[in-house]
């Protein structure tokens, strides 16, 4: 297997000012955006992170500041470019309960892009409820107009485990797509169907968007063999990149994509 590996996630994702990047799925969503907004903070350009889903609060202390929509729509576009001109910024409706955020309308983000804005948007659009695999609802995800990434995580960590509510989200249409049972042992295969099938999150994808595959928690040799195992399962042309790593230490491997 061609492969490669790299300490920075973000030029394996080709990700540029002017982008807008679009993160779904299960099992590791927030630590890689967190992963993302980390190394562009000493970029020359700003990030704009944001949801149309719920989004939980990223803390830690290099945690970028809030702003709320609530507290005034008219002035919010103005004051996200001046305070994402100083770094990044989270740009969200307004605050809820259990250290989550409300995030905004699809339209909203789409207004936003479209107006010039000239850094990067990280956009969280479904949630997962800190499962580990998922199948995408009716209505998901929300990927606003002008994506130019769509990132689909799954949690290399479900592997191993029996399949239940504590490990996977939407369990009667992850057992229609990937034929995984409850109470079966996840198994590779069950992720590469997640990722492959027509009616999961390839269907979803805007056409000219980026196609990311991204197999997080990968943190030892066996991970990594998991890994393996499902990209040369996943037919060719479905994904433009096939990246796998551990987001909280900074250690990320591609596959070479066969078009």
């Amino acid at each position: 297997m061609e492969s490669s590996s790299s300490r920075k996630l973000r030029p394996m994702m080709d990700i540029a000012p002017g982008d807008m990047v679009c993160v779904m799925g299960a099992g590791g969503k927030a630590t890689l955006m967190k992963r993302l907004i980390r190394e562009m903070l000493d970029e020359p350009f700003p990030v704009i992170i944001t949801s149309t889903t719920n989004l939980h609060a990223l803390g830690g202390e290099d945690a970028p500041p809030v702003l709320l929509s609530e507290e005034g729509r008219a002035e919010l576009r103005s004051a996200a470019q001046d305070w994402s001109g100083r770094g990044a910024v989270v740009w969200v409706e307004k605050k809820l309960p259990q250290n989550m955020f409300r995030g905004l309308e699809a339209s909203q983000v789409e207004a936003l892009h479209a107006s010039g804005f000239n850094g990067v948007m990280v956009v969280k659009t479904d949630g997962a409820r800190k499962r580990l695999i998922k199948a995408p609802g009716p209505d998901e995800p929300v990927i606003p107009e002008g994506a130019s990434h769509c990132v689909l995580v799954l949690g290399l960590t479900a592997i191993g485990q029996k399949a239940d509510k504590k490990i996977v989200h939407r369990t009667e249409t992850v057992s229609a797509i990937a034929g995984l049972e409850a109470g079966e042992i996840i198994g590779a295969h069950h992720l590469a169907k997640l990722a492959s099938h027509p009616e999961s999150y390839p269907s979803r994808f805007p056409k000219g968007a980026k196609r990311i595959l991204y197999l997080s928690h990968c943190t030892s040799p066996k991970a990594l063999e998991d890994a393996q195992t499902i990209f040369e399962a996943v037919p060719d042309g479905i994904y433009d990149y096939l990246l796998t790593g551990d987001s909280i230490a900074g250690k990320f491997y591609s596959r070479r994509v066969h078009k």
